[in-house]
């Protein structure tokens, strides 16, 4: 996707609003500080510290009470209506430095409930953990809505009927959930915070800015969702933006492009192969046809990951050549990643996608953000903004569509970072954020994916050296030199390597739910085999 294709229509969006994108804090459903009409004092919002809900890593060596403690945060479900309350669970990690600050982790998704994080913990060892209480206490909410928070809005869109019955599904959003995190601050008595947002967790980075910007110490925003691009409507250029990039990291290494010449074509080439006769494979000890729309999405998937780097190019050449000996169990790793979605709300998930992007969707952006891409990428992929559309034609939305889709104008001193190769939210995002941030400072990371900081030594330290010291401009240009050692001649993927690209994606955020549900389809369309 290109740059400047991606501000022109950001610049676009701004231009339909005159009010510069506020949404101010203070009117009905803003934050702490705001009136709240016949809200008694010092009961909503409020904490109730209670048994942690969140699953702690034994290796990070810590029990409940010695280390950390968790809670819920009692909340409006709608901050105007104030009907009824929710409980949004949080976990506090203490801090062995003191300070009025805490930094909060902000899952992705939309949907995910922030444990992933305390897995990373445990992967990338203690320095991480300790970098992210540089500046105070470490917290991570489960934002409303989603597994850890009650109610757990687990229902899809056509078993929604008893959620709507007794919650507001339109209360979901963005901006229910930048408050919530402020109330959160507010309540237990932290001066400002650090924003760490992934992805989805970028885009509620963002709001909080926007919301409660007095109340922000420094942001750290990975995997740029921006608030004026319709995503879903660019999954098929960010995909390409990433194809593009492993080709051109291939090309530049010596060896693998020598071995494995043009991967775009040939990743076009084994699509087509795959379509017109499926290539039989085993997966979970049963047979499986591999389908070219099948394997595009495993590919998308994997390029999460900057583990699976290495065994692409040999993947996409060999699939080309309709051979799956060498690759078979790290396909299958990735093809079983890929159909599942524990823990994700797709209530949470439906209500920031209908929402914020299909309130209405802009008919057009499918066709400018895709301008340029192939027309086999294009169909590929396309599928997962009309399936959306569809999917959100009966979701109860809510009236601040308008608002929510302004660029996000701060001077709140900013980390944007990207990784080249991420196929869901690419650098170009990134860049377009950054037009109205004017404290920020753009890294790309480069032979990295989605959530490039915990991905490499280089990335953690770039998050960690910003936390305790964002104000410094410190040096990151190991992000430009960060490469992948390409196998060219191995017989096969070894099962270690296996391991850690399967540990990686499930610790990666879902994917879109069409092609989630698209392999799930072409799993359970399998013969039964006797046992």
């Amino acid at each position: 996707m290109q740059l400047a294709r991606v501000l022109a229509l950001a610049t676009a969006l701004a231009a339909c609003g005159d009010d510069g994108g506020a949404i101010a804090p203070d009117a009905p459903g803003g934050g702490p500080d705001g009136p709240r009409p016949d809200a008694p004092i010092g009961v909503v919002p409020r904490v109730e510290p209670g048994p942690c809900r969140f699953d702690v890593p034994p290796a990070l060596g810590m029990t409940e009470g010695q280390g950390y403690a968790c809670g819920d945060l009692i909340v409006y479900e709608n901050r105007t209506t104030m009907v009824r309350t929710i409980s949004v669970h949080y976990i506090k990690f203490d801090s062995p430095s003191a300070s009025p600050n805490a930094t909060i982790y902000l899952a992705g998704g939309p949907g995910g409930d922030g444990n992933s994080i305390l897995n990373y913990a445990v992967v990338l060892g203690s320095p991480f953990l300790t970098g992210l209480m540089a500046d105070g206490d470490f917290l991570v909410i489960s934002q409303r809505g989603t597994a850890r928070s009650i109610p757990f809005l687990d229902c899809q869109t056509s078993n929604c009927e008893d959620f709507s019955v007794n919650h507001d599904l339109s209360a979901y959003n963005t901006a229910g959930n930048a408050d919530d995190v402020n109330d959160l601050r507010a309540a237990l008595g932290y001066t400002k915070l650090n924003l760490y947002g992934i992805s989805y967790g970028s885009r509620l980075a963002l709001e909080i800015m926007r919301r409660h910007g007095d109340h922000v110490r420094a942001s750290i925003i990975e995997g740029l969702v921006p608030s004026s691009i319709a995503w879903p409507a660019a999954i098929p250029a960010s995909f390409y933006s990433a194809l593009t990039g492993l080709n051109t990291s291939c090309a530049n290494a010596g060896a693998c492009g020598t071995a494995f010449g043009n991967l775009v074509t040939k990743f076009s080439a084994g699509v087509a192969s795959l379509d017109a006769e499926p290539l039989p494979m085993t997966f979970e000890g049963q047979p499986f046809d591999l389908d070219g729309g099948t394997y595009a999405y495993v590919l998308f998937r994997v390029l999460y990951s900057k583990s699976a780097y290495v065994w692409l190019p040999m993947l996409i050449s060999d699939l080309a050549e309709r051979r799956i000996d060498r690759v078979e169990s790290f396909f299958g790793t990735a093809l079983s990643n890929l159909s599942s979605s524990a823990g994700v709300s797709e209530g949470l998930y439906n209500s920031v996608v209908c929402g914020e992007i299909f309130n209405p969707p802009d008919q057009n952006a499918f066709g400018q953000l895709n301008a340029g891409v192939p027309s086999d990428i294009v169909d590929m992929f396309g599928g997962s903004w009309f399936s959306l559309m569809d999917r959100c034609s009966s979701w109860p939305v809510h009236n601040m569509q308008a608002q929510l889709a302004q660029p996000v104008t701060s001077a709140i001193r900013t980390l944007v970072s990207s990784g080249r190769q991420d196929p869901i939210t690419p650098p170009s995002f990134g860049d377009v954020a950054a037009v109205t941030l004017s404290n920020s400072v753009v890294v790309i990371h480069e032979n990295s994916g989605h959530g490039a900081t915990l991905q490499s030594p280089c990335g953690m330290q770039n998050l960690i050296n910003f936390i305790t010291d964002p104000m410094t401009a410190h040096d990151t240009s190991c992000a430009a030199t960060i490469a992948t050692p390409y196998m060219v001649g191995a017989a096969f993927a070894p099962t270690a390597a296996v391991d850690r690209i399967r540990a990686e994606l499930n610790l990666a955020p879902p994917l879109p739910p069409f092609m989630r549900e698209r392999v799930i389809g072409k799993l359970a369309a399998r013969p039964a085999v006797a046992p």
